[in-house]
């Protein structure tokens, strides 16, 4: 089953189980998870030098030259203040979590990081949402490569709030002859 959520429950899961562990007095283990998503957008989840009280969460996407001309950088640093670092080598943003100094408010900073890819993106719409709102026309279309046959134009999104849940399943059938 492929999971179409906004958020990553990989990286949820995986910092839940990080906090509550350095919450409960549990000797650190280290972390070491590299994976992709259905969008081909890399992840990496590892402690930084070998230092198993940090946590560091990256991510790798091909178009986000493209994201930072919209100001990713400029809400990337908004939304995750000093939990925003410089980018492990090969990734184009990282985020550092310190197991001995776990905010009051973790569970909203562990969904945040869940929703990392989604807060990249997000700095696009939001400028032209703004520009919408605003009455403001004739300003430069944005063109997100988002895929390797597939582009988003959000000066043209129509957003239709759709939840799916969907499940195959194989049935074998087997014939007597």
């Amino acid at each position: 089953m492929i999971l179409l959520e906004i958020n990553n429950r990989i990286i949820e899961e995986t910092l839940t189980l990080k906090f509550e562990g350095a919450s409960n007095g549990t000797k650190p283990e280290a972390v070491e998870v590299t994976f992709a998503d259905f969008d081909g957008v890399l992840y990496h989840i590892s402690n930084p030098n070998g230092e198993k009280t940090k946590v560091m969460v990256s991510i790798s996407l091909k178009f986000y030259k493209e994201l930072q001309e919209h100001g990713a950088d400029e809400l990337l640093k908004r939304v995750y203040g000093n939990f925003l670092v410089a980018p492990e080598s090969g990734y184009n943003v990282s985020l550092l979590y310190d197991l001995e100094a776990i905010p009051a408010n973790k569970d909203e900073v562990i969904h945040q990081a869940g929703i990392l890819k989604r807060n990249c993106f997000a700095s696009v719409f939001e400028k032209y949402f703004k520009f919408q709102e605003e009455g403001i026309e004739g300003e430069k279309r944005a063109v997100v490569h988002y895929r390797d046959d597939e582009s988003m134009y959000p000066h043209v999104v129509t957003l239709i709030p759709l939840n799916y849940h969907l499940s195959l399943e194989c049935f074998c059938l087997s014939a007597a002859l």
